[in-house]
């Protein structure tokens, strides 16, 4: 497929940390561009910086140097209160662990980002209807996350994430805590969501299988791209 629009922008990302009286310097001047309707896998070895990388991406960071552009809006020039109202409205994320909480139904938890930005519960179910049956969970909705299964959490995790039509979705080793069966299912429907609507992924992942069917590869190595590769996927 053929990707013209750049949604994301990330230019010379750097993220050093202080230990005591060291620095460690974990991102090196990161540069990569991801386009609107594109799903694009990080991978490379733990510890070579990739969910960092994620995490600024999704504006849940800061960079030491650098700057990332969302849809042309420089986010890290907005303050934290600013920032955090962007990310609400404009990003979806999906963890290795679901992160849903416990005590409310799979349908209460998809609209909470939702009702976060003040939206109100009684207008917002239809639509959570909707995204849980997007994502085969249709039969689930008044189930609370202790009865349902490690799959199916983390596509109710998906649904929560797609709740306030995201610009973007980052995705940090979405299938981590899965089966084979289970990781499979659901990379099968992010790739789904991504084509049916044009959604745009970025996905941390070790799993090659899930790399190989994305649009994009960047291989972390060491803070920095050390490859990058465009998949032919139709």
């Amino acid at each position: 497929m053929d990707f013209e629009q750049v949604l994301l922008q990330a230019r010379d990302i750097h993220r050093v940390y202080k230990l005591g009286k060291n620095k460690v310097h974990i991102l090196k001047g990161i540069n990569l561009d991801v386009h609107k309707g594109e799903i694009v896998a990080l991978t490379g070895h733990s510890g070579a910086g990739k969910s960092t990388l994620l995490q600024i991406l999704g504006g849940l960071d800061r960079p030491s140097e650098g700057a990332v552009e969302i849809d042309g809006t420089n986010i890290f020039k907005k303050s934290d209160d600013a920032l955090s109202q962007f990310r609400n409205q404009t990003i979806g994320f999906v963890f290795q662990f679901h992160h849903l909480l416990s005590e409310f139904t799979a349908i209460e938890n998809v609209m909470m980002p939702a009702m976060i930005s003040g939206k109100n519960k009684n207008e917002l179910y239809g639509k959570a209807e909707y995204l849980l049956d997007e994502v085969g969970l249709g039969h689930r909705l008044k189930h609370r996350p202790g009865e349902l299964s490690g799959g199916e959490m983390q596509r109710a995790a998906v649904a929560r994430a797609l709740m306030n039509d995201p610009k973007i979705v980052m995705a940090d080793e979405p299938s981590g805590n899965l089966d084979q069966g289970s990781s499979n299912a659901l990379h099968k429907l992010l790739w789904q969501l991504s084509r049916k609507d044009n959604r745009t992924f970025v996905i941390v992942t070790h799993n090659m299988d899930l790399a190989s069917n994305a649009d994009k590869v960047i291989e972390i190595f060491d803070g920095r791209i050390s490859k990058e590769q465009l998949n032919q996927v139709v």
